[in-house]
């Protein structure tokens, strides 16, 4: 209820005496305070309607009265209804000018309308608001909680509630990032702060911007809070993955591409929304056992959102403990590197990789770098390239036969071992301490296994070239068999 709808209400014959300042109006009133003392602040709270019959101020000096209503206006309270008859006749002239210079509104009450018939009134009015309220708020519940069920997205549920407050509202984490947003600030800057009911790990907050100042939210926004944040730990801790089936398709066949894009991986991107013709980056973030999946998806939605605002397309793949974006600039930003690491500020158990590609024929080998180097803690930029890029790059199948026939005689016993040393070997630098602690073995066997290699390949391991090639024959072998695999599985 407002001063103004007091006012109107023509059943009470309340008198507009003094307007008071801008707006003061439409100051709601939270409940009606009758007093007769000089200081009655002990009495009151914010957005009282004081009422008086001054009994307590039959005084001429205009400075009693000045006081009197500077102590009302800093509480402060929405108005002050003066009643005629017990003690003045009339308004008092020094009460009407301290209402005047201090923009406090003054009602005039006739002697016929008693105190309790004000309190009444205003009382079943601001009951009735509350009871409307409670019950907008809980249909608005009622209406969210069946688009949650039906699937809707939390985006959709949020333009639910902006639509009902006619605002913008936005789901912020304890650093204030906007994860999800939804409406427009019709109303202005002002902004309001709700807790959303969550874990301890993440604080979630309901933000409303720009809401009419005839809203009180709390009554119509606590029952809906508990069911955004219901949706926000379900969405957060679900198995289900958040992808889009467009952009699941295109990265899940550039993971398994060889560096050779075809017409459907082409047509793949377009779909998605990129540009095959583009540079593309990627962000791949990952988290240990210890890291809670809701944890490792809420910190990844922020980055997501956050690299909207810099990218023209975001697109996004989540798997077990890892989550991959894709990106393409909309312009060119001040240090990738450094605008990733700003979402991961307080997440330094995430491990984060940042890769670059120059085309869409490098991207899957860019990607399958990258996913190589998740692990280690931290935000990390991705090499341009690593052996193992460069093998999963030579897809001929004449060059895998080759490699087999060249390593075929460390096999031909069944048993592995001359091929496993000669891995370590290679692994190592010949370093005969680490071959040995890996494979338990005696510096003595190690010694004639090595002897055994060279005469069954016919090679000079001492050799430099000859070790690159059989380092790339090895890696060359192990990307054909692990392809071999993916396939047969």
């Amino acid at each position: 209820m407002r001063i103004s709808d007091l006012v109107a209400d023509i059943g009470l014959d309340v008198r507009l005496r003094v307007v008071g300042g801008e707006g003061r109006l439409n100051r709601p009133i939270a409940w009606c305070a009758p007093t007769e003392h000089m200081d009655p602040r002990p009495f009151l709270s914010v957005n009282a309607l004081v009422l008086t019959n001054g009994m307590g101020l039959n005084v001429r000096d205009f400075r009693i009265w000045d006081a009197y209503v500077e102590r009302l206006m800093d509480v402060p309270v929405s108005a002050l209804a003066f009643g005629l008859g017990a003690a003045h006749r009339e308004l008092p002239p020094g009460l009407l000018q301290a209402c005047e210079a201090h923009g406090l509104p003054l009602l005039e009450l006739p002697p016929e309308v008693p105190f309790v018939l004000v309190m009444q009134h205003v009382e079943q009015v601001i009951a009735a608001e509350r009871f409307e309220e409670l019950r907008q708020g809980w249909e608005l519940a009622d209406d969210c909680t069946r688009l949650a069920a039906d699937g809707r997205s939390l985006a959709e549920v949020l333009g639910r509630v902006a639509d009902a407050v006619n605002a913008r509202v936005a789901v912020i984490d304890q650093d204030g990032f906007e994860l999800v947003a939804a409406g427009s600030a019709h109303g202005g800057t002002a902004r309001t702060i709700l807790r959303l009911p969550s874990g301890a790990a993440d604080q979630f907050r309901l933000s409303i911007e720009g809401i009419g100042a005839d809203l009180v939210l709390q009554p119509i926004l606590g029952p809906v809070a508990a069911v955004i944040g219901m949706q926000l730990s379900y969405t957060l801790g679900s198995r289900s993955p958040l992808h889009s089936r467009e952009a699941a398709r295109f990265m899940e066949a550039l993971y398994v591409d060889r560096g050779d894009p075809g017409v459907p991986l082409r047509r793949f991107a377009l779909e998605s929304g990129f540009d095959p013709g583009a540079e593309w980056s990627a962000v791949l973030i990952g988290g240990t056992a210890d890291v809670a999946p809701a944890r490792l998806r809420a910190v990844a939605w922020r980055a997501r959102v956050g690299l909207q605002g810099v990218f023209g397309t975001v697109r996004f793949m989540e798997e077990a403990g890892l989550t991959s974006l894709l990106l393409q600039r909309r312009e060119e930003p001040a240090g990738l590197l450094a605008t990733v690491r700003e979402f991961f500020r307080d997440a330094p158990e995430i491990s984060v990789v940042v890769a670059e590609s120059g085309s869409l024929g490098e991207l899957p080998l860019t990607l399958q770098l990258a996913r190589r180097q998740v692990g280690p803690p931290g935000v990390h930029q991705a090499p341009p390239a690593d052996l193992a890029g460069i093998v999963q790059g030579l897809p001929s199948q004449g060059l895998v036969a080759m490699c087999r026939r060249l390593l075929a005689p460390l096999t031909a016993d069944g048993a592995g071992a001359l091929l496993e040393t000669l891995e370590a070997y290679l692994r190592h630098s010949g370093s005969a301490p680490k071959i040995c602690a890996e494979l338990f073995i005696h510096r003595n066997t190690l010694s004639y296994r090595m002897r055994k290699i060279e005469e069954l390949l016919q090679l000079d391991l001492a050799d430099g070239e000859v070790r690159a090639t059989c380092t790339l024959a090895l890696g060359i072998l192990g990307a054909a068999n692990r392809t071999g695999a993916g396939a047969a599985g």
